[in-house]
């Protein structure tokens, strides 16, 4: 399979709870899946590098000995809305692992704050909340729409699914429009198209269209009690309702982790992806 190797995993990190759980989550992932885990703190003035990075080397040698020799960090000087992604390109991670809802350091971060942050992005991100349960991936719920960005993230979702040994569930987003209709079901020939060829498991998935996309997607994620939801990001034009929609994705309530990629990004950097481009 032509496909990422998700064997880096970046975590900003603040010394809060919330980004100590983003950091035990992406060790859970490399355990099982193999890779390394970075963490990332970033200050805002020089002179804070040195205390931080004591603070930080302190935190390293004290982890159980099978995390600590998979484990590296780095103190920054920067803004994290900018410079997460520019450190995640300069070492090639895989995957940047990033807790929401932190309460210092990382300003309390919610969905629009996270969608900041990813979209300066071009590097996948894993969204992680406070008190999730999730630390293993066999389902992930893939929603996707008429959109063709709406299926940019095929390509890393793919990748965890044949790295974890997961089942994809391709949720296709309903709408009366018969044009905007036949625009969906060519995106999910399109992700089918790329799955099959690459042997990852996955089902298609009708929901019965009594209440709202977003309730009946969230009520067959907790039937299925997936581990993780696959969804692009993109905000423009009539894109900005799956904007909004990502960032409920982001804050539900069942906790579940998000991974998404800024898709205009990914459709302007890299060709790679043409595949799944209509």
């Amino acid at each position: 399979m032509d496909n990422l190797t998700i064997d880096k995993y970046l975590v900003p990190y603040d010394f809060t709870p919330v980004t100590e759980e983003a950091f035990h989550y992406a060790h859970q992932l490399a355990e099982t899946g193999g890779g390394q885990v970075m963490l990332l703190h970033i200050v805002k003035k020089k002179e804070e590098s040195k205390a931080a990075e004591l603070k930080l080397s302190d935190f390293v040698k004290n982890l159980p000995e099978n995390l600590k020799k998979t484990t590296e960090y780095k103190v920054m000087v920067g803004n994290i809305f900018e410079d997460i992604n520019k450190f995640a390109q300069s070492t090639s991670a895989s995957v940047i692992v990033m807790g929401t809802h932190g309460s210092s350091g990382l300003k309390k971060f919610f969905g629009s704050d996270a969608m900041k942050v990813v979209a300066n992005s071009s590097v996948p991100f894993i969204l992680t909340q406070e008190h999730q349960k999730k630390t293993e991936i066999n389902d992930i719920v893939m929603p996707f729409s008429f959109q063709k960005e709406s299926v940019q993230i095929t390509h890393f979702a793919a990748s965890l699914a044949e790295k974890y040994d997961a089942t994809i569930h391709l949720v296709g987003y309903r709408g009366a429009d018969e044009w905007l209709l036949r625009d969906m079901k060519t995106n999910q020939a399109i992700v089918r198209k790329h799955l099959i060829q690459n042997n990852v498991k996955h089902n298609m998935v009708t929901l019965p269209g009594k209440d709202s996309y977003e309730k009946e997607l969230m009520d067959y994620a907790r039937v299925v009690d997936a581990d993780l939801i696959a969804a692009a990001y993109f905000s423009q034009g009539i894109r900005a309702m799956f904007h909004k929609f990502l960032e409920e994705m982001i804050n539900n309530d069942q906790k579940i982790p998000i991974i998404t990629i800024n898709a205009p990004e990914v459709m302007a950097v890299n060709s790679g992806f043409s595949f799944l481009t209509i």
